[in-house]
This record gives C-alpha cells, structure tokens and sequence, in this order.
C-alpha cells in the first residue's frame, strides 16, 4: 500500500498522523510481537522533529528549562507566518517486506553530520540528540537527506533491530 499525506503544521494533527502510520505495522504484522512500542517511539521522534524542529524551528534547549516555554512558543508559531503556511509531508510505503516512510518538512533542515557528533558527548546530548540515537536504535534503516529535512526510515518485517537485538 502506497499513501501520501500532506500535513499542516498544526500541532493537534501529530498524534493522529502517528497513530494512522502505526496502523499499518499492525495491519501487515511488520513489527512482530513486543516490537510495535519500539518503532512507536521512533515514528514519535521523527513526527515531532518534522514539526516542531523543522517547520516551527524550536530549538530542544527550551525543553531543558522546566517551563512551557517550548509549548508557548510553539502555539504562539501555528498561528504565524510564516510557520503557519508550512506542511509537512509523508509518503508511506507498507507490505510483506515491512515498511518505509519518508517524513519531509518546509523548514531549514539540520547539519545532520554535527548532530550525531553531539550524541557521542554525554553533556553535549542534553538538550537535542536523544531522539536521533533513538530513531537509530529502533529502525532497520534511518537515513537523513534534503540537508536534514528528510528522514527516511525502514523497519524490515520481523527483522532484528540492529543495535538492541543479538
């Protein structure tokens, strides 16, 4: 089954975007038994990256000094130019082999070689990066391109995840 969607950067539309992807691994029994929590949390970081990241450009560290800052800042920007007119956009790919998704936002992409830089230093990792390792450890495949504002992610059928799995 191949889908497009075409999301606005609307913050509310995230939870139901991931839980339409979700259906698919449940659909074609692509995660396997336990699995589906893993790939969840992968699929909620890349989601969350698109939007907040890329199209409302928010940096992490506001996430890091207890306040709302992140979420007021992130409500205040919906509503603005010119973060409102922005989309993000989905192509999902799922079958017997597994399932393949590319999540692609409007915003100005990433040095993607200095973010995974940053996840080697502990206290560089604090505010951002966490998510990065973690799309990593759960997927078959993550690759990111279009200067950060692509990522494409794979979860091979029943395959074993590569860095948590014997």
């Amino acid at each position: 089954r191949l889908t497009r969607f075409t999301v606005p950067t609307r913050r509310a539309l995230i939870s139901p975007l991931r839980e339409r992807l979700l259906s698919s691994i449940r659909d074609f029994n692509v995660a396997g038994t336990g699995r589906e929590n893993h790939f969840c949390m992968a699929l909620e970081e890349a989601l969350n990256n698109a939007f907040y990241h890329g199209n409302l450009e928010i940096s992490s560290e506001l996430k890091e000094d207890g306040t709302s800052a992140f979420i007021d800042l992130a409500r205040e920007r919906e509503q603005l130019e010119p973060w409102r007119s922005r989309n993000v956009y989905v192509t999902e790919l799922v079958g017997l082999f597994g399932l393949w998704i590319s999540i692609e936002d409007d915003g100005n992409g990433f040095n993607v070689e200095a973010a995974f830089e940053r996840c080697n230093d502990p206290e560089l990792m604090l505010s951002s990066g966490r998510g990065l390792m973690l799309m990593r450890a759960y997927l078959s495949f993550c690759e990111y391109s279009e200067g950060g504002r692509r990522i494409t992610m794979v979860r091979e059928r029943n395959s074993p995840l590569p860095i948590l799995e014997d």
